[in-house]
């Protein structure tokens, strides 16, 4: 047995079966809360994986350029012609012809002396080289830097001698 305060029974059955407007807006407000903060998530993961690859592209960069230096002998490391002191490098060097290539990269190269870095010595055996990558991505400027000594007796004489 049914009991109905209030309304005849088709009132109860029909108001039973539907939403109500306070109900529906308030799905529809969490509807939106959900996709915005999925949204959200989806933007900032995409903006972490863009900047985890141009930190990547940028040692990249950089390597490539301490590995030049492995196969120059101790002269040509420090002669500008062979290892300028700044370049330009692109973040996809493949797509530069066809006017993309993306992010530009200013790479900078020193070599001098390690005077302050070492016992005296090796003052005049070692260079100390640096080289910098530098980059803006949106609004914001990166730096990053990588540092490695070269012997005057170092790998050159192996590769050119074969010792």
């Amino acid at each position: 047995m049914k009991i109905y305060l209030g309304g005849s029974a088709k009132n109860s059955a029909t108001a039973a079966l539907g939403f109500t407007l306070v109900e529906t807006v308030m799905a529809a407000m969490l509807a939106s809360i959900m996709l915005s903060a999925l949204y959200a998530s989806f933007a900032c993961g995409f903006g972490i994986i863009r900047t985890s690859r141009e930190n990547l592209r940028a040692t990249e960069i950089m390597l490539e350029r301490l590995e030049r230096i492995r196969v120059c002998s101790f002269n040509d490391v420090t002669n500008s012609s062979i290892n300028p002191p700044s370049l330009t490098s692109y973040y996809d060097p493949a797509d530069q012809s066809k006017g993309g290539g993306g992010i530009p990269y200013t790479v900078t190269y020193n070599s001098s002396l390690a005077t302050n870095t070492l016992p005296i010595a090796y003052n005049t055996n070692m260079l100390l080289v640096t080289v910098g990558v530098k980059w803006t991505s949106g609004k914001v400027q990166h730096n990053r830097s990588m540092q490695t000594y070269v012997a005057r007796e170092g790998i050159w004489n192996y590769v050119q001698n074969g010792k």
